[in-house]
């Protein structure tokens, strides 16, 4: 194991150990495109009241399999089969 991956590893656990010793939760937040300051503190804020915790930090993450998905559902909604609930693609 080279010594890049031992800090990687150090740091991920003092960061484990800091938010447990400030009663910090952290939530991943996966969208299509980087959010503003304003929606990322509404989400910290319902996160904060849904969890309970004192802190609630946030980790934005950019998903494009998101934006796929939808895209899919949008042209399985213009173009359904006939069969009724099942769509066609």
């Amino acid at each position: 194991m080279k010594r890049v991956d031992l800090i990687k590893e150090i740091a991920a656990e003092f960061e484990l150990i800091a938010n447990r010793l400030s009663e910090t939760e952290v939530a991943t937040v996966a969208s299509v495109v980087e959010l503003e300051p304003q929606q990322l503190a509404e989400i910290a804020k319902r996160a904060q009241k849904l969890t309970g915790p004192k802190n609630v930090k946030l980790k934005t993450v950019i998903d494009k399999i998101i934006e796929e998905f939808r895209a899919l559902f949008i042209k399985a909604r213009i173009f359904p089969s006939k069969g009724g609930d099942r769509f066609q693609l």
